[in-house]
């Protein structure tokens, strides 16, 4: 069997059968970040991502900056939606021998801009030549109270499904070219760390996810670790100025915070959120619901890699 015929999230699945299990893993391969005992009343997150040239953007008229800012925010995305905060970070280069040091440079202060802003120091990583492609990869570490860990597993039957920000704005741009400095922060990548955080303290989440794979695959996330369905309703969905239904829905890349909040709860959130559907039992599945209240079915949507 080949990789195009399970995909990414099916690879996902079967390495989950290999995880090795010690006392001190609370969370392994699943969720936005890996969770471990601390020695203190903290759990330490650990997450990473990888951007690969000509699978994630391409050179010509790259701006290196945005494509440094880009690799450490995603990666801050994936701390946030555990309720965390984000401390050291790892990072990795694959480099062809025709890349400049001004490029380089100019990477690494996209990654510093956003890492002295967030107070993350780098403490290490690795440097290795590449054949062809740009590749970086950053592993990034947090740290969470326990009482505030968000996990995508615990959405309850009735709960509502709400997100922050709009969506579609980099699908309806493809902006994962990223083509400068400028453009990133015009195509909607959205820093929630704020917000997330003011989420977890109020302990009216039930779970939580980020949205750089999209809306409704973060949704379908939520619902498998929930095992729970959902209904999503379409005029509902907060789109992006230039975007449409489809890219807001399955474009992905905006890094907004997707939560569930018990319904007698939603009163109490402290943040700019908009509801966009419910949590429904497992049996009646995953589905769109349209302005005259139809039915529709829903494809697994977002970007998957191998398919």
């Amino acid at each position: 069997m080949k990789l195009s015929q399970i995909g990414e999230f099916g690879l996902i699945e079967l390495i989950k059968q290999t995880e090795p299990k010690r006392q001190d893993t609370i969370i392994g391969i699943g969720d936005d970040a890996a969770v471990l005992k601390n020695k203190d009343s903290k759990y330490l997150l650990v997450t990473t991502d990888t951007f690969v040239e000509n699978v994630h953007f391409r050179r010509r008229g790259l701006s290196f900056f945005a494509l440094g800012y880009k690799s450490l925010l995603a990666n801050v995305s994936d701390i946030a939606a555990m309720g965390g905060y984000p401390t050291h970070a790892l990072v990795t280069i694959g480099l062809p021998k025709d890349v400049t040091v001004y490029q380089v440079r100019q990477l690494y202060n996209g990654i510093n801009s956003l890492a002295k802003k967030l107070k993350i120091d780098i403490i290490g990583g690795d440097t290795v030549s590449s054949p062809r492609e740009i590749i970086v990869s950053i592993t990034l570490l947090g740290e969470v109270e326990r009482e505030y860990l968000l996990t995508r597993s615990g959405a309850k039957l009735g709960d509502l499904i709400l997100v922050s920000g709009k969506f579609g704005g980099p699908a309806s741009q493809n902006y994962s070219l990223l083509v400068t400095r400028r453009a990133c922060r015009q195509a909607g990548y959205s820093l929630r760390l704020k917000e997330a955080r003011i989420i977890a303290k109020s302990k009216l989440a039930t779970s939580m996810i980020d949205s750089s794979d999209g809306l409704v695959r973060s949704i379908l996330e939520i619902c498998k670790m929930s095992k729970t369905g959902a209904r999503i309703f379409e005029d509902m969905v907060p789109i992006a100025k230039g975007a449409n239904l489809n890219q807001a829905l399955y474009g992905g890349e905006e890094y907004e915070l997707v939560f569930t909040v018990p319904k007698n709860k939603l009163k109490q959130i402290k943040i700019n959120a908009t509801v966009v559907g419910e949590v429904v039992s497992k049996s009646k599945g995953i589905k769109l619901i349209d302005p005259c209240g139809r039915i529709k079915p829903l494809k697994s949507g977002g970007y998957e890699h191998f398919v």
